[in-house]
């Protein structure tokens, strides 16, 4: 209980290193381009559009799909779950309990991450001044023995430096462990399932369940110390979702409308009927959905020693993320993901 007591304290005294970042949380109110502006926006077909009636629909702002693509697939690459266990279990009786962390790189340098994250902006109220360089995601988690090799988990996690929380859920199957004479030497190894999702913003969700194949073996130092090398494959399907987003907050769209609740006369125009300027409604819009496929190799290292387990990996993609999905840009790159860990093993 002790040594719980003292794991609980070390990941608060943790909490308090992120105050002093720049705020992360993601504005997509803010991926837009002017509509009017052939230069920013080339395709200027969204700054005014038809009704069924042929009444026209103007606006001021677009959509910025393709800031929207790269800053969803670099944010949803840095939820997708780490891994931080090798292939063997502790049997049916083993309890795991941990604090862990995971760093994944994201491309800061780029525009569009001023633009999206909301940071400092007294230079610029629609632009970040600084963007961190990383995705610093941190948990605690739980996970318990079963028969025949299996083991689930459970988790919740917090992205330093937002409002942004993750929930995340794990199962683990040991197809072989244990194989250390008698049929020769075999190492562990393991299937496990995962997903996490985050929750905390309302412009916009992310689920990221991955498939990870695990290959490892432990070796004994000086009878009292356990440390595992690691192999892993990873296999990462990423949902990113957008809500209804208005791309310009600052304006009410009820106060410039100023709807009419006269019965309109039918072919005036197309609802809300507006005794104002009805432009505002026109900026509310959905992004498109992101649906991609990532594809990792990793390795790692856990030293045990009696109840106390300290862990470390590294994973990266094997391919640029529009290698898997055309519809992303041809030049996002690939990221990159150091995970830590330390915990207790009952």
């Amino acid at each position: 209980m002790r040594r719980l007591i003292a794991l609980v304290l070390f990941a608060a005294a943790l909490a308090p290193l992120s105050a002093a970042a720049q705020d992360m949380n993601i504005a997509v109110s803010r991926l837009r381009v002017d509509a009017e502006d052939p230069i920013v926006n080339p395709d200027t077909s969204c700054s005014t559009t038809f009704t069924s009636d042929g009444m026209p629909l103007t606006r001021a702002y677009c959509a910025d799909e393709d800031a929207w693509r790269r800053v969803m697939t670099q944010f949803a690459g840095g939820l997708i779950p780490p891994i931080l266990t090798n292939a063997g279990t502790r049997g049916m009786r083993g309890i795991y309990v941990g604090f862990e962390t995971w760093l994944t790189g994201i491309d800061n340098s780029q525009e569009y991450w001023h633009r999206a994250v909301e940071g400092d902006g007294s230079m610029d109220p629609n632009r970040s001044r600084f963007v961190d360089n990383v995705l610093a995601w941190g948990r605690l988690n739980v996970r318990k023995g079963l028969p025949f090799g299996f083991e689930i988990g459970t988790n919740i996690g917090y992205l330093a430096n937002t409002t942004y929380w993750t929930l995340g859920l794990e199962i683990r199957w040991a197809l072989f462990e244990g194989f250390r004479d008698g049929v020769g030497w075999i190492p562990d190894f393991a299937i496990r399932g995962a997903v996490q999702t985050m929750i905390g913003d309302g412009e916009f969700n992310v689920t990221v369940p991955s498939l990870d194949f695990i290959l490892s073996e432990p070796f004994v130092v000086a009878n009292s110390v356990e440390i595992t090398p690691s192999i892993f494959a990873q296999v990462a399907w990423i949902f990113a979702d957008s809500e209804l987003v208005d791309l310009n907050p600052d304006v009410s769209a009820a106060d410039t409308c100023r709807p009419d609740p006269a019965t309109p006369t039918p072919g005036s125009g197309s609802p809300p009927y507006c005794r104002g300027d009805g432009m505002e409604l026109n900026h509310n819009v959905v992004f498109p959905s992101i649906r991609s496929v990532r594809a990792r190799l990793g390795g790692g290292l856990n030293f045990r020693y009696e109840w106390f387990t300290l862990m470390g990996s590294f994973l990266f993609d094997l391919l640029p993320p529009a290698e898997l999905d055309g519809s992303l840009p041809a030049d996002l790159p690939r990221q990159w993901q150091i995970n830590l860990g330390a915990g207790l093993t009952f």
